[in-house]
């Protein structure tokens, strides 16, 4: 391998003070606005945004606890990305949607990777993190995390983005520690028709196609593709990570009978990420080592089906199963997982003032590992079984004013043996318009493949200037968290709602590393950290006008973390900002135009050389005619480039900054 001769001559500016984040607030609040008002009188025809504030609060969730409830009727700390906010955001990927919600961390450590994690713990694989796919669990469970550079669908698919902060482990099981993310995609009935979309920039083209149809009035189905080819970010050496990926799929919903509801969906994926890397050549100390320019190659796909029955408005069940491929090969590691899942529910009403809900499941995974140099695991092909069953009793105690939910999760794993995960809510109602709510909840993080018995070797780094050996242990337990959360609704005014949570949080046997030879340098993993958390996040929306939204979030948070004196001890809560912020603001102007603007801000990370930045999102919106969409956005505008995250330590990578881009996006549908 060798390493890339490209550079780039792009020069490095930054914002040196917050005095210009005032300025450019009063720039997007008054310019805009003056215009605006001006044009507007009460016979003007404008498309106003798709969701009133008070539609907002009363759009019905599924992840808090698995059935249909409105938002603000959820005791958990839950914000929902809706359509009309991806669209109107600009981003282009799920990842950059999630900067959206307060208790997210996201920071870009290149054009493939992403750091994405709640409520602290960030990294390239944040273990503490569950995301869902339509009720498929994407959690790789070889590198504890989700490998998001691989989770991607056509963005208008997508209905709407539940992200839990906070523990669901009661009822979404083990690795749901500190929240779950599920991303919902439209029924098929939802997206009749034929739809292509492009996107064509500096950084980045994306073209999406999707053409649905139907059989009768019951059979509804939808096909895609979608292939997109990122460039190569900033480094002042030359970046590696131009990116690469086609998927295609279906799904299909067909109701045979009113109370019966069948979806079944599959899609493959296949493309290359690029990375520069530093890998081990020898295995005998003092180790040999390359660093060279690689593509990635990554492929996977996975077959989902569910059935839904309903008895009545009280009482329904749920059965689903999934089958999902996963393979990736890089020169530090090659694997392949396959996983099998199953997966019932059932909720039925319990007495007068109570209702149960209770199920069962069962997931199989076998994976196949290629050792190299950098990476051995032992034996290189082994098969994992999860055995696990919830109940959730829900009992109101004053109709409308009062609730309270108890419920636990009971599971078996191949790792630690049997777990378990108990919750206990409460939402009270005290006045029209106000919430709130409480929980007290246990989670647990089971080990990884990697963590349990492996031998990984690494390159000296900046923290530790000389070749190292970690060793997994067989011996590793569960991570564990218990959690205490408090949160207020306020939905009273026409147009303003808030939202705030406060949590406090501790860890137990939290993963640190322990020395246990000098020569060669040798370490193995072990659960010597203990972490304390406490931290407030606030979302809110104001309607200034019938066609002018703000939607601010901002997260503080803090980490405490004891244990002894190693590289964990210093990175486990360096990487995630103190504080961390954002400012919407969407205006549906006359003659079918829009202007959106985003401001978001990060502190710096503790740990690392990586300063806090500010930067600016503007998208303007034209729908000249019924069906055709057209846009132009600029993101990161305030900054040539930034640094947002380190790489992994576990995969030695090069370093990208996030880089000042422009595209032009046109959608067609009809």
């Amino acid at each position: 391998m060798t390493v890339g001769s490209r550079t780039s001559c792009v020069r490095h500016s930054c914002w040196g003070t917050y005095v210009r984040i005032g300025l450019i607030g009063l720039f997007l609040l008054l310019l805009p606005g003056t215009a605006a008002g001006e044009a507007a009188d009460p016979g003007t025809n404008i498309d106003l945004t798709e969701l009133s504030l008070e539609e907002l609060m009363s759009v019905e969730v599924t992840s808090v606890s698995k059935k249909k409830q409105k938002l603000s009727e959820s005791a958990a700390a839950i914000f929902v990305i809706t359509q009309e906010d991806l669209r109107r955001s600009g981003v282009t990927s799920i990842p950059e949607a999630l900067r959206m919600v307060p208790g997210i961390q996201v920071a870009r450590g290149s054009k493939n990777q992403w750091n994405i994690s709640a409520r602290g713990f960030n990294e390239r694989f944040s273990n503490k993190l569950l995301v869902l796919i339509d009720g498929r669990t994407v959690y790789n469970p070889l590198f504890a995390g989700v490998t998001w550079e691989t989770q991607d669908t056509i963005l208008e698919d997508i209905e709407r983005i539940e992200v839990i902060r906070g523990p669901g482990g009661a009822l979404w099981g083990v690795n749901a520690v500190n929240g779950v993310i599920n991303i919902i995609t439209k029924k098929a009935q939802d997206t009749q028709g034929l739809l292509v979309s492009g996107v064509a920039g500096n950084e980045e083209g994306i073209v999406s196609m999707r053409q649905g149809g139907s059989h009768g009035s019951n059979l509804h189905y939808r096909i895609f593709s979608k292939y997109f080819n990122r460039g190569t970010s900033y480094n002042a050496m030359g970046a590696h990570d131009d990116t690469r990926m086609f998927r295609s799929g279906f799904r299909s919903d067909w109701t045979p009978a009113t109370q019966d509801r069948v979806m079944i969906q599959g899609e493959i994926y296949t493309g290359d990420g690029g990375q520069q890397s530093t890998v081990a050549t020898t295995t005998t100390f003092p180790f040999g080592f390359t660093t060279g320019n690689e593509d990635v190659k990554m492929s996977g796909g996975h077959f989902l089906s569910r059935w839904e029955h309903t008895w009545d408005s009280e009482s329904d069940m749920a059965l689903q199963f999934f089958y999902d491929r996963y393979e990736r090969f890089e020169d530090s590691s090659k694997a392949t997982i396959d996983t099998f899942d199953v997966d019932f529910q059932h909720r039925f009403k319990f007495l007068s003032n109570q209702e149960l809900l209770w199920g069962l499941e069962y997931r199989y995974w076998i994976d196949h590992l290629q050792n190299t140099s950098s990476t051995s695991a032992f034996p290189d092909s082994r098969s994992f079984s999860l055995l696990s069953g919830f109940l959730q009793n829900e009992f109101t105690l004053i109709p409308d004013t009062l609730l309270f939910t108890l419920g636990t999760k009971l599971s078996h794993n191949d790792f630690t043996g049997f777990e378990y995960q108990p919750s206990g809510r409460f939402l009270w109602k005290p006045l029209t318009g106000h919430t709130i709510w409480g929980a007290v909840a246990r989670a647990v993080r089971i080990p990884s493949r990697l963590e349990d018995n492996s031998l990984l070797r690494f390159a000296p780094n900046a923290t530790t200037p000389f070749p190292t050996v970690v060793r997994g242990n067989q011996q590793f337990k569960s991570e564990d968290l218990l959690a205490f959360e408090v949160g207020y609704r306020l939905n009273t005014f026409e147009r303003f709602t808030l939202d705030i949570t406060g949590f406090y949080n501790q860890y137990d046997h939290v993963r640190g590393t322990q020395i246990i030879s000098l020569l060669p340098p040798t370490g193995t993993l072990a659960n010597n950290l203990k972490v304390d958390t406490i931290g407030v996040e606030v979302a809110n929306n104001l309607q200034l006008q019938d066609w002018w939204v703000l939607r601010g979030a901002y997260t503080y948070i803090n980490m405490s973390v004891e244990g002894p004196i190693n590289s964990s001890l210093n990175t486990t809560g360096g990487n995630t900002p103190h504080h961390q912020g954002s400012l919407r603001s969407l205006m549906t102007l006359p003659f079918h135009l829009e202007f959106d603007s985003w401001i978001r801000a990060s502190d710096n990370l503790p740990a690392t050389n990586i300063a806090g930045y500010v930067e600016l999102d503007l998208r303007l919106g034209w729908k000249p005619i019924p069906g055709l969409a057209l846009s132009l956005v600029g993101q990161n505008l305030l900054d040539n480039h930034h640094p947002e995250a380190v790489p992994s330590k576990f995969l030695a990578t090069q370093p990208t900054e996030v880089q000042r881009s422009f595209y032009g996006k046109i959608t067609w549908s009809y």
